[in-house]
């Protein structure tokens, strides 16, 4: 009996995209917390109510829009057919509005999240996170999702990035820095970059 390679390929890659995807909800919360860390420490030295001007919420919102525009190139996809097949059974079976009564608060919860993964894997057809949401549900993969080998290298590589721009962000840095002087000095050096960020109005 043969083997197909590119099965074997796919399920590697698949495992390593569940991993992946759940070490980024770690980092993620507890990047959450540090944010809030660093945020406290930040306003303690600023002096100058550079963290509360107004020039600092208009390049925040700059900042955001600019993400926004971002993320809504990548939305405009002509989706493969079975794509949007499988993305149609997924999302019967894990619907808020299709769930029976009789199911635990917990399996709510699992289900809730699923369809929400689902949603954003159609906004950006991903065909990683689709297939891990389709394998969850028990749902048989349609033979064209063992072809989609580069578009979950291609959701790897994003996560990984993802992963990297929190691990090597100031907040992170400062966190894990132990020399509390250190820790000052970058304090001040964000607050320093902060300050020009207004400036540049």
């Amino acid at each position: 009996m043969s083997i197909d390679p590119n099965k074997i390929i796919f399920k590697r890659l698949i495992r390593e995209y569940e991993f992946l995807l759940e070490d980024l909800e770690d980092i993620k919360t507890a990047n959450s917390e540090i944010k809030n860390k660093f945020m406290q420490e930040l306003s303690e030295i600023d002096n100058d109510g550079i963290l509360e001007s107004e020039e600092m919420e208009t390049a925040a919102d700059s900042w955001a829009s600019s993400k926004k525009e971002e993320e809504s190139l990548e939305k405009e996809t002509n989706k493969h057919p079975d794509f949007k097949k499988l993305f149609r059974k997924a999302v019967v079976k894990c619907h808020p509005d299709k769930l029976t009564q009789d199911i635990t608060q917990d399996e709510k919860d699992k289900y809730k999240k699923i369809y929400e993964d689902l949603v954003d894997a159609n906004e950006t057809e991903d065909w990683a996170s689709l297939i891990t949401c389709a394998i969850k549900l028990e749902i048989e993969l349609p033979s064209s999702a063992y072809d989609q080998i580069k578009s979950i290298e291609k959701s790897i590589l994003k996560l990984k990035n993802k992963q990297e721009n929190i691990l090597n962000s100031t907040p992170w840095n400062w966190y894990k820095t132990i020399n509390n002087d250190s820790k000052l000095d970058i304090l001040k050096q964000h607050l320093d970059f902060m300050s020009l960020l207004t400036r540049k109005k």
